[in-house]
């Protein structure tokens, strides 16, 4: 590792390139992370514009301060951070996801007013406390892999650039240099999953299970390997057998997914649950076991169709047909003219107008964008019903044009073709 954290100084970052907003809570890492990125800007001469923002949860009575605090560390190392307060109040439920959920939003919406890339401060004890709670919980391969130095939220990039340095180095790295931190007291609460884990990696390291570190770390490259070479298999069977459509639906070949479900039932049904999850428009796949179930009911006869997760599937023409549920879907999302926005987590919506997103009441409205395909053809109205038209502020009414764009292609630089452009975003996972 001493050579992992050597290299972070003694090179340029290949993946910081861009302006950034900085996740930066005040402790230990992201502090660290901050002067990292201003040992790029004095060696490398990286020339991005830097956006530290601090959120604060008020979930602790000493916020506040520490939030201030923070903001006084930034200043002394050369950013001028802004504080944040998040507005809504937490009422249930798991509390720590509440949290991150509440931040990502909140630096997913500066970055993308800035068009700039986030930067986030997990390191390599994050990584491996991350793996093993995933193990806990049986995650599967792609989950065993742990965090990745580059993902995506939506169209904004993440990047976490320490995630081979240790926790160790960071804290000895800040004393040599006299730079001050905040403790944040909830990283010592054994109430929270990640605490818990955090101590149970320490007694295993101190008993027989010395390597503990070493093994997650060794399984995590395992899985991204595995992973690699699966998705070159799955993509292949996908560009085989599988149909998008630009009004966000799905359509399967019938007979070679139940060849698949027949060999092995586990590894169909994750399949078929990704193209759930992007119809759908979901945060999560479909349970394994619900969705498995599901399914030998569907092939043995008992049922014709069923919903999950948002989306109906059903038989047509040799086919497995999957369509997003006319249910909890939000319309009324404000659109603003030249911005990148989302919709139900599967569309980009593209604009040359300000207004709203408003439910599609006209049916034939949409139609002629869908052809004349057979396999759709009896669902076109319920299709319809899930797309949303664009109410201009003048009360102008405006039908999307659809169309499909690969999930890697999604970025900043897509080039508007209407006054409306609602484009389904293929394989988005």
């Amino acid at each position: 590792m001493i050579n992992d954290f050597k290299s972070l100084f003694n090179q340029n970052s290949n993946i910081i390139n861009n302006d950034l907003v900085v996740g930066l809570s005040g402790g230990s890492d992201s502090i660290f992370l901050l002067f990292y990125i201003k040992h790029l800007e004095k060696q490398f001469g990286f020339l991005g514009s830097v956006f530290p923002i601090i959120v604060d949860h008020g979930l602790r009575n000493e916020s506040n301060n520490e939030a201030l605090k923070t903001k006084k560390i930034a200043a002394k190392i050369g950013y001028n951070s802004k504080i944040i307060k998040i507005k809504d109040k937490y009422s249930s439920g798991n509390l720590q996801n509440w949290a991150r959920l509440r931040r990502r939003d909140i630096l997913y919406n500066v970055a993308q007013k800035h068009s700039a890339d986030i930067v986030l401060g997990h390191h390599y004890d994050d990584q491996i406390e991350t793996i093993y709670m995933r193990l806990m919980k049986s995650s599967g391969f792609d989950g065993l892999i742990g965090m990745k130095e580059v993902t995506k939220w939506k169209e904004i990039k993440v990047l976490r650039p320490l995630l081979k340095i240790k926790k160790s180095e960071i804290l000895n790295f800040l004393k040599s240099k006299k730079i001050s931190y905040v403790t944040d007291k909830s990283n010592f609460d054994y109430k929270f999953e990640r605490v818990k884990s955090r101590k149970v990696l320490k007694l295993l390291k101190e008993s027989e299970f010395c390597n503990i570190e070493k093994k997650l770390h060794k399984l995590s490259g395992i899985s991204e390997r595995f992973t690699k070479s699966l998705n070159k298999i799955e993509n292949i069977w996908k560009n085989e057998n599988v149909i998008y459509y630009p009004h966000g639906s799905i359509s399967i070949d019938l007979e070679n997914f139940f060849l698949l479900f027949k060999k092995n039932d586990l590894f169909s049904s994750y399949q078929l649950g990704k193209l759930i999850k992007n119809v759908g428009g979901n945060d999560f796949l479909p349970r394994k076991l619900n969705l498995i179930k599901k399914l030998r009911d569907f092939f043995n006869g008992k049922i014709n169709k069923f919903t999950i997760n948002n989306v109906v599937i059903f038989k047509k023409l040799k086919c497995i047909n999957l369509i997003r549920e006319n249910r909890n879907i939000q319309f009324g999302l404000e659109v603003f003219k030249n911005k990148t926005l989302f919709f139900d987590n599967r569309f980009l919506i593209l604009s040359k107008y300000n207004g709203m997103l408003v439910s599609n009441n006209d049916y034939a409205n949409i139609l002629n964008d869908f052809g004349t395909n057979e396999l759709m053809s009896q669902s076109y109205g319920y299709i319809s019903s899930t797309i949303p038209n664009l109410k201009t502020l003048e009360g102008k009414i405006i039908k999307p044009y659809l169309y499909m764009v690969e999930n890697k292609n999604v970025n900043y630089n897509l080039k508007i073709k209407s006054d409306y452009d609602l484009i389904f975003i293929k394989g988005k996972i």
